[in-house]
């Protein structure tokens, strides 16, 4: 995509403002229509920012010069894009208010209007497949906490569902290493309005993704080369423009918000899958740094948390449990903020019991082949052994462990995996009331959740999940000496904050034995994956996943997204979690184009 700009913007420099996708163009603001015209078909940009009245000849000599492109036109302020007498056919247009931020707003506006553009005719044949489809049997494969949630909505509206998961029943106890992130990691989860964040790398070339463990960065793989596959990606982050991270960033922290209160409806209609899970409400935040605290203090109150603020001796005594790690000076202050945390494992047996009782059939240790393809090279469905699966719907959900199964979709590729590590300590005397979040700023465990939680001999613990170790596309491919290292970031964590928890679970030998991770599902653009497709067959097929640390928290609006694909509804997911989007995006091939305002002027003929 590309995005031209045509008059000043102030606050801010031609540097940060002019990219690969943004050409910054003040000089434009003067000019006139013909002039205006001939740049717009020169340089072909897919959208326009502009204060000016736009239309007639300009307009379009822009439409004829781009007859295959989706054209926008973003007007920051007034109330008409088109003064002059209406658009030229296949033109939006988008009105902008100013604001503190209009740059940012009229960008995203400019960006979120021509993909829809882009995705719309393919949404659209979808939506239709979908009505068409008169079959209400759904096959769902991966059994981890978004897809049972999706699930247990589906089944409330009526599907017929039959889940395939390659692990065992989360409810038979198996070893962890036998299950996927949701049963196989921490038995804890957290929802909070700020879950799922974006995470960019550009101005370090994605060194994070580069950089070993060890050295201070994610990398957690062996000492082998990154494959082209990974390089892509980690390029592909590093490409993100500054201002659409904060484009996609909002977009996540939206769907967090709406998600919040249909977690409050769920909590409300199915009150039995929050029995017996550990429900713990309220999240208290702690910094180690007051600069980081005063910007979460900001950031909390953009997303409406309402976030109050506690010093280190209120909290001290408002949570006794704290107070080492107060009279240690490691804490600089903390935020009470909204959210809860539940103990996962035992929510998912209490899902799958619910599911179970709603008719939904479960296909345990049952392995899905990739969507295999005739002789035509046409895709032909899925497959179990020698069996095909048969149902109307597909809806696939399978985290980082997608790999071939996903081949051949819009979603192959995106994924990769993004470890955190676990480990148990005994609960504190006295207890915490409430759940945890820890920022470490510079330090390995940068992002800690502490979780309230009660173990299998009803005794209190605390599960503390931190950590970022890329695996790349294969997630098998663990460094353990890298391993080791997150790990013992982690337990100087636990040590700082609960030195006598800590001193127990060493000499137990409990913060050994409770060592396990996760694999977290993960994209290059933070945003997760919702792929609407046709199904083999006829009906519809659907794509979850990249959540990154925020699948739980987003399961139920996720769950109402899949549900809007299968009644053919729109669905604002469908277009903020297209897995095209990013793609679509960036830059077009082609020689480079003048941004600068000391260029030469070009000639006005041709």
């Amino acid at each position: 995509m590309l995005i031209l700009v045509d008059h000043f913007i102030p606050d801010y420099s031609s540097g940060e403002i002019a990219d690969s996708a943004v050409l910054y163009r003040p000089e434009l603001a003067v000019v006139d229509e013909h002039t205006l015209g001939y740049e717009l078909a020169r340089t072909r940009p897919d959208a326009l920012l502009t204060r000016r009245a736009f239309g007639g000849a300009a307009a379009r000599t822009w439409r004829t010069a781009c007859p295959q492109q989706h054209l926008v036109v973003i007007m920051i302020g007034g109330k008409d894009s088109f003064p002059l007498g209406g658009a030229p056919t296949g033109i939006l247009s988008r009105v902008v208010t100013p604001s503190k931020d209009s740059l940012v707003e009229a960008l995203a506006a400019a960006e979120n209007a021509w993909f829809d553009a882009v995705v719309e005719a393919k949404l659209a044949m979808e939506r239709t497949r979908a009505r068409a489809a008169s079959g209400r049997s759904v096959v769902m494969v991966g059994a981890g906490v978004v897809n049972l949630v999706t699930a247990l909505r589906l089944a409330r509206e009526g599907y017929e569902a039959t889940i395939y998961e390659k692990s065992p029943d989360p409810r038979a106890g198996a070893h962890w290493e036998h299950y996927g992130c949701s049963r196989g990691g921490g038995d804890a989860r957290m929802v909070t309005l700020t879950e799922a964040d974006g995470y960019y790398f550009g101005e370090t070339g994605g060194a994070p993704f580069r950089t070993p463990i060890r050295d201070g960065g994610w990398r957690v793989t062996g000492p082998a080369g990154l494959s082209d596959r990974e390089l892509e990606w980690i390029s592909t982050n590093a490409a993100v423009p500054w201002w659409l991270r904060r484009c996609y960033t909002s977009d996540i922290l939206l769907f967090n918000r709406v998600a919040g209160e249909l977690w409050q409806e769920l909590m409300r209609d199915e009150p039995a899958a929050f029995d017996k899970v550990g429900l713990r409400k309220g999240i208290l935040r702690l910094y180690t740094d007051e600069q980081h605290l005063l910007a979460e203090v900001a950031r909390q109150e953009r997303v409406g948390a309402d976030p109050l603020l506690l010093t280190p001796a209120q909290i001290a005594e408002r949570h006794p449990a704290l107070g080492d790690a107060v009279r240690g000076q490691v804490v600089a202050g903390g935020i009470q903020v909204p959210g809860f945390t539940v103990q996962v494992h035992a929510f998912l047996a209490g899902l799958v019991d619910l599911l179970e009782l709603s008719g939904v059939r479960f296909c345990w240790n049952q392995q899905v082949s990739q969507l295999r393809r005739d002789g035509a090279g046409t895709r032909s469905g899925l497959w179990v052994g020698d069996e095909p699966v048969v149902a109307d719907h597909l809806v696939l959900s399978t985290g980082v462990y997608g790999g071939d199964l996903l081949r051949g979709t819009a979603s192959d590729g995106l994924i990769h995996g993004v470890l955190g590590a676990w480990l148990t300590l005994p609960g504190t005397d006295p207890g915490l009331e409430h759940s945890l979040k820890i920022g470490r700023r510079g330090h390995l465990a940068e992002d800690s959740n502490v979780t309230v939680a009660t173990g299998a001999d009803g005794k209190p613990q605390l599960i503390i999940g931190s950590g970022y170790g890329w695996t790349g596309h294969d997630p098998s491919n663990i460094d353990t000496e890298e391993l080791d290292v997150l790990y013992d970031a982690v337990e100087d964590t636990a040590a700082t904050f609960f030195p006598r928890a800590f001193a127990e679970a060493r000499q137990s030998g409990l913060l050994r034995k409770s060592r396990r991770f996760c694999l977290r599902p993960w994209t290059a653009s933070s945003l997760g994956v919702l792929e609407i497709a046709a199904k083999p067959g006829g009906g519809i097929m659907v794509v979850t996943g990249g959540h990154n640390t925020g699948g739980f928290a987003q399961a139920p609006v996720i769950a109402e997204a899949v549900s809007a694909a299968l009644q053919g509804k729109h669905h604002l997911m469908h277009t903020r979690y297209h897995p095209d989007r990013l793609r679509a995006f960036l830059p077009r091939p082609g020689p480079p184009l003048r941004t600068s305002r000391t260029d030469p002027p070009t000639s006005m003929t041709q």
